[in-house]
């Protein structure tokens, strides 16, 4: 094969890995566009997995991943003070009592509504 033909392969190579990369990022990237309604629809789904229903794995790990992955991120910057035997459980129940009982937050940003429920559960003193 010609050094010409190599170039060219290996430069569509390249091209067709940061082109499949990209897409992956591009489905992360709507994570950001999430409100309180699309959260209370995946919290739904950890409740139907909490009782032993059928439920949208999907969904059930979109909410858990995305809901300890604020916990992690605002425990981190000593912005909540949770007890150092808290459950991943006890955390995702707390973010569902509040979407639950706040209707007024189904639109704003989820992060918002992640972040202002584990504020008021794990508020420090």
């Amino acid at each position: 094969m010609s050094h010409k033909k190599q170039t060219a392969k290996r430069a569509l190579s390249v091209l067709l890995v940061v082109a499949g990369l990209g897409s992956v990022g591009i489905g992360n990237a709507w994570g950001y566009f999430y409100n309180g309604a699309d959260l209370l629809d995946f919290q739904r789904h950890y409740q139907q997995f909490r009782d032993n229903e059928s439920y949208d794995t999907s969904k059930f790990f979109t909410y858990t991943g995305y809901v300890l992955g604020i916990f992690d991120r605002l425990e981190s910057r000593g912005k909540i003070c949770a007890p150092s035997d808290v459950r991943g459980r006890d955390i995702l129940d707390k973010v569902s009592q509040y979407l639950e009982k706040t209707s007024k937050s189904w639109s704003e940003p989820a992060s918002d509504v992640v972040t202002e429920s584990l504020k008021k559960a794990y508020a420090c003193q």
